[in-house]
């Protein structure tokens, strides 16, 4: 049972994850679209894909294999490089992986949600391996989200409201928390990169410049929060919950802090508490015999360290305000978040199965 619960804790993850992954690619696609064609212009676009890198974690594992940072190749290094564990081919690929070793224990329509799409990529990386042109590059981004809401489409409809079905929503989850703060964390340094002129977007003075900001002093570009907001399926939600126009401020708090949009950092993890409190009161009834009936005995049990980690998030996010978050600073306080996903996902992982080998890349710095 273990083994499967981890299967699709991590088929929740590797979805949610391509999904993500095409998201953030797309949105910072079409910002560098839309620089000029003087050198300096084509400096800034270089830095804008090495804030997207670095942000995601895989710059150094981008430079092993690539001399240029430009739209001709981080693009394709997030989406067909199979050598890169997090571009969307292999996040497709995993989960499909996943999913084949227990074929039994989840329904045929999941199987070929799955196995349809990741042969649809195949075929598109032997056609397309570089860059794509703008229309069709936007298109298949979008297909990749659209499959995703395939999946949890079917997934919602078949599936059994079992422990199985808790531990793949404890992974969707709490990869989108992550990966929102993450999406939220790249506009920002896109956008602080355009305000501190002075130094280099790939120095080491870049973090500590960036940190030094008031968020009020970041360019209020309404076309770049628009952006965010059309990156996360946000726009409508957004105007009918504030009813007005694209604010900073208003989309960072919503995105951040919204009990009910279900994008939004505090909502995901929500999602990922409830789930985890499922799986303990699942567990928390050992089965058992009264003659020849199968039964489930009650098991006194300590609050897990799962458990403990995801409820002060979510009390944190809960109970917090939108000044708070200024006044941490924007960036801190995402890196926060993202370390305390980082850390909800250790001791699940630590909790429920096996330990898993991280790999360099797998830490967040």
């Amino acid at each position: 049972m273990s083994r499967i619960a981890e299967s699709l804790y991590w088929i929740g993850r590797y979805v949610e994850r391509a999904e993500d992954t095409a998201r953030i690619t797309d949105v910072n696609y079409h910002h560098t679209l839309g620089m000029g064609a003087h050198p300096e212009d084509e400096v800034r676009r270089s830095g804008q894909w090495e804030a997207l890198l670095r942000i995601v974690g895989d710059e150094q594992r981008f430079r092993n294999s690539y001399d240029v940072v430009s739209e001709d190749t981080v693009p394709p290094y997030l989406t067909f490089d199979v050598s890169n564990p997090n571009s969307i081919i292999s996040c497709v690929a995993l989960a499909r992986e996943q999913a084949g070793t227990m074929r039994h224990e989840i329904a045929s329509e999941m199987w070929e949600a799955l196995n349809r799409f990741h042969l649809r990529l195949q075929r598109q990386r032997d056609r397309a391996p570089t860059a794509f042109g703008v229309d069709n590059a936007h298109l298949f981004y979008r297909s990749v989200v659209e499959f995703s809401h395939l999946f949890q489409g079917v997934t919602d409809s078949t599936m059994p409201r079992e422990e199985g079905w808790y531990f793949l929503q404890a992974g969707k989850f709490l990869e989108r928390a992550e990966k929102t703060a993450r999406a939220l964390d790249v506009k920002f340094h896109l956008l602080v990169a355009d305000t501190v002129t002075t130094v280099p977007v790939n120095g080491p003075r870049f973090a500590a410049a960036a940190r030094e900001i008031a968020f009020e002093d970041v360019p209020g570009d309404p076309h770049q929060w628009l952006a965010v907001l059309r990156s996360l399926s946000a726009y409508e939600a957004y105007h009918k919950l504030y009813r007005s126009a694209v604010r900073p401020r208003s989309v960072i708090e919503m995105l951040i802090l919204s009990p009910v949009f279900p994008r939004s950092i505090r909502f995901a993890i929500g999602e990922v508490e409830a789930a985890l409190g499922s799986i303990a009161t699942y567990r928390a009834y050992e089965p058992g015999y009264v003659g020849d009936v199968i039964t489930r005995q009650p098991v006194i049990r300590a609050t897990e360290e799962a458990e403990r980690a995801v409820g002060r998030m979510r009390s944190q996010l809960a109970y917090g305000l939108v000044d708070e978050i200024f006044d941490a600073g924007l960036h801190t306080y995402l890196l926060e978040l993202q370390r305390s996903c980082y850390r909800i996902g250790e001791h699940v992982q630590g909790q429920y199965f096996a330990p898993k080998i991280l790999r360099p890349e797998e830490f967040i710095a």
